[in-house]
Order: C-alpha cells, then structure tokens, then sequence
C-alpha cells in the first residue's frame, strides 16, 4: 500500500465511518445535532431571545422557535451587517453571501468561520467516499477543473466585502491550514488558478480556463453544474480557432487539438482519455446528465444537495441517491400534500412523499425554509428521491407539477427523439377556450417532430403523476405546446435580466413580469 493510500484511508476512517455509523440511527443523529447547535449558539443575539439554552427536545424546539425566510431574518442580517458579531452565531463574520436569487432577487447574509470548516468537511468527504470506494487512486496524478464564481464581487453589505457562494466558500476554505494537504493531494493540478477565477468577465474566465484545460490531464470536474457544462460545451464547440490562434499555447497542445478535433469541434473523450468524474451540484443534474454523458463518454457522475445557506446531502456510493448530512444540520420535513401539516423530523418521514424542507445549522440559519420540495427513495439509510424548487411547482387547474417531474419527462422525450436539452422554462398560458403549458427548450439540435415530442413530454408525465393524468383526462388542461429556442437564447435572456450566464440560474418559471423577454428566446 503505497502511503498516499494509507493516508487516505486513514482521513476516511477518521472522517468518513463515523458518519456512515450516524446513517445507521439517523434520528438519534438529528437529536444529536440539533442539541449540539443549540448549546453552541445558546449566547448569539438568536439564541436568547428564543432561549437556545432552555430547550430539552426537538418538540420544544418546535414550539419556540418561528419558521424563518430571509425577510423575517433580515433585523438580525442588517446588525451583522454592521459588524456587530455573535448575533446570528458565534463565530467571526468573514464576509457576506449572495446568492443568486433563483426565485426572485439576491439574498445576502453572513459567512462565519464554522460553517467554511463544515464546508470543508463536506467537501472532503464526498471526495474520500468516490476515491475510497472505487480504489481511484489514479486520479489524483492528473488536473481538475473547479471553476467558481470570483470570492469579492464589487459590493458591499455593510463593512462586509460582498461574494458570491461557490467563490467565496472556496476561497474560505482553501485559506484554512488544516485543508492545505488535502488540498494538495486532491488537486495538484487545479484549473483555473486562483487569479483567474477571481476574474469577474465570465466569458474571459471560461476561455483562458479552457486554454489551461486543453493543455492537461484532466481526469475530474466538480462545481455548480451549469457553470461547468457551459465550460465544457464552449471547449466542445466554440474555442477552436481561437485557441490555435493563441499565441500562449504550447504547439504540442496545439497539433493535439487538431488530431482530436474534426470540422473545428473537439472531442473531449479524446482530450481527455483519462476523464473519471463529474461531481455535480447547486441544481438538478437531470437536464444535464445526456449533455455531461455525450461530451465526456461514460463518466461517473456523482451528485451533491447544497444551497448557499447550506449542504442539504452528499452521494456516497456510485449507484446510490442522496443522503442526508444528518450530523451537521438538522432538518424538519412539512408535508406538501396535507393542508396546515405540521414539520417532522427525519425519524417520522415516509417514502414518495413531498416535503418541504426547513434547515437548521451553524450557519445561522433555524428553522429557515430552504424553498426545495424533497421526497424519500430510502429510509434505510435515509436517501432523497426527487429535490425541487418549491416556488417551481405549477398547479394552474390542482396538477401541482413538480420540477424534477418535468425535467425527467424532457429527458425520456429527448431519448426517444434522440436529442438532449441545454436549458428550459415553462409559461403557463390561460384563453376562454384552454389552459396548457407553453414549454420553452433549448436543444442540441432540434427534434423533426416537435408535435411528437410534446407527446413523448405529456405519455411521461401522465405516468408518474397522478394528479396530472387526471388533469389531462378531464381536459382542464390542454396538450404541452414545444417552442423551440435559439442556441443562447437564455443567456441572452438572463443578460437582459442583468444576471449572468455563467453563474446564474435559469428561471424555470416565466412570470408574467419576464413573459415580456420571450422574444428574445426565439
């Protein structure tokens, strides 16, 4: 055993078995974590006024504490704000989040120290678990690709500088001494470097990260799924006379690209022969899996449930979904399809149910409703199903149509036409004479039936719910309208909402108020 092995091993034992342990009670687990976060934060500004240090039980705590948004948290944020420490947790304030605002405009709140060693954990973990299970050792002797957003945007929030999440985390953690061998060993060659993801023009980041990419064995990427796929595609497809006209780039780089490439687009399985994984996360890999699987071959993907207020669950087999980061935060569980149901915690959760989800962590956060509907694949261990966008369900006539049911019904039509779908936001439209949903999809190419294809979307959706099928039965709603949209027609559109294509989400939901932009998609 070489001693890099051994070294891993032993990181694993230490940090990865006694949450594998922890999976095996999860509700002592969740006790376990609750009562840990309420005797750390039990003296915060939070915490007195809702006696943290009283409370003996998660009914107590039930009882005492308010569910949270980030409105109803914002007296606390804006005295963070203003420097004033140990008011939402103990720890030092680093410096303040946004995040990107997928339902409506941007959130800030404080960054402390805790939650980046968390992070830092989190992180590690899922990185031991894919390394360990698979005995990929190899891995390591070539390049990763994590590309971020910048760690300082220009803003500020108070005396706090102002960072983006998936920035401003890793920079966090990658300061931390404790992470700096782990580091090393994980990505002895990381792309980009740090000087280039601090840049803020999203198109300069991606090409001078993909003229460092081309040059290397790369054999992973990790990061917000979209950013990466958008990396990807672009080197795929885009960057191909630029880079031969690049005066930086090597020539051997340069005679590789053209051996790989035909008719100026680059095959990445032949770049990159020794690609192994894609590490996604921050959205569902669901519309991105065919794309992923067509650019790199047949990679292992592995998925990770985190949000900028905090990580919801990590993969930790190959085959397996989902699991619940039972020892640092603790979640409760709202039944959707029961009117005024009351939170549970994960001891009392069922299979197939949506729930709404409430986090509680070291990061500030209680009680706070994350704005995902999850359900249960597997109690044993705890494992999620579906996760979606709660803001994301369309119920126009009672169907209550869930995201990640549109995104899986658009997947098993582009495999029957023989396609894939880059991006794709719904519009609801409502006449005297039908209700339907207008579907807007960006495609890699363009299926020859799209009135097909509307068929393939609907036979699916009908089969997996219920209430949809019923929907369609009693015609109170009309057959998916499919409008194709022109490459880049989102990022046009997100440019015109003044976010970013890079790091910004696609709003799956075309209100009214940005039906005005539909043109642009066409």
């Amino acid at each position: 055993m070489s001693f890099r092995e051994a070294a891993f091993r032993l990181v694993h034992k230490q940090l990865c078995q006694p949450f594998l342990e922890k999976l095996k009670d999860p509700g002592a687990a969740q006790e376990a974590c609750l009562r840990k976060i309420l005797h750390r934060c039990r003296n915060t500004l939070y915490g007195k006024d809702y006696g943290f240090a009283d409370i003996t039980s998660i009914e107590e705590f039930q009882q005492r504490v308010p569910i949270t948004t980030i409105d109803s948290m914002q007296p606390y944020i804006a005295r963070c704000a203003k420097g004033e420490q140990n008011i939402l947790f103990p720890d030092k304030i680093l410096c303040f989040i946004r995040s990107s605002g997928t339902t409506g405009d941007p959130k800030y709140f404080p960054l402390g120290e805790y939650r980046v060693g968390e992070y830092a954990r989190e992180r590690a973990r899922g990185g031991l678990f894919y390394i360990i299970h698979g005995e990929h050792y190899d891995l390591l002797d070539g390049a990763s690709i994590f590309i971020h957003s910048p760690p300082k945007t220009e803003e500020k929030c108070g005396v706090y500088d102002v960072g983006v999440a998936s920035g401003a985390f890793y920079a966090a953690y990658s300061s931390m001494t404790q992470n700096q061998w782990f580091l090393r060993e994980m990505g002895n060659s990381t792309i980009p470097t740090p000087e280039v993801n601090a840049i803020h023009d999203w198109e300069k980041k991606v090409y001078l990260t993909a003229r460092l990419a081309v040059a290397a064995d790369v054999r992973m990427a990790a990061g917000v799924t979209a950013e990466v796929v958008s990396l990807l595609r672009k080197i795929n497809t885009e960057f191909y006379d630029q880079l031969l006209a690049d005066p930086e780039l090597d020539p051997q780089t340069k005679a590789k690209l053209r051996c790989v490439s035909k008719n100026r687009v680059i095959n990445l399985q032949e770049l990159w022969p020794n690609f192994t994984i894609f590490c996604a996360s921050s959205v569902s890999v669901t519309p991105f899996r065919r794309i992923i699987q067509n650019l790199l071959g047949d990679v292992e993907i592995w998925d990770t449930y985190n949000a900028a207020e905090g990580t919801g669950g990590l993969q930790i087999y190959p085959d397996g979904g989902i699991v619940p980061i039972v020892d640092h935060t603790f979640f409760e569980f709202k039944p959707t399809n029961v009117e005024d149901a009351k939170p549970i915690p994960i001891s009392d959760v069922q299979i197939n149910t949506p729930y709404q989800i409430l986090m509680t962590n070291h990061g500030g956060f209680y009680r706070y409703k994350l704005g995902d509907v999850v359900t249960f694949a597997s109690l044993n261990p705890p494992e999620f199903g579906e996760i979606t966008r709660m803001k994301a369900v369309l119920n126009l006539v009672g169907e209550r149509l869930r995201e990640e049911l549109l995104l899986r019904a658009l997947d098993y039509a582009c495999q029957q036409q023989g396609t894939s779908f880059v991006e794709c936001a719904l519009l609801p439209e409502v006449t005297t004479d039908f209700t339907r949903y207008q579907l807007f999809v960006e495609f890699t190419h363009v299926p020859s039936d799209l009135q097909e294809f509307a068929g393939d979307v609907d036979s699916h959706l009908r089969k997996v719910s219920i209430r949809f099928d019923y929907s369609r039965k009693s015609n109170t709603l009309s057959p998916i309208l499919i409008i194709p949209v022109r490459p880049g027609g989102f990022d046009t559109l997100l440019l015109e909402m003044g976010k970013s294509p890079g790091t910004s989400k696609v709003p799956r939901l075309l209100t009214p108020e940005l039906s005005r932009l539909i043109p642009l998609l066409k």
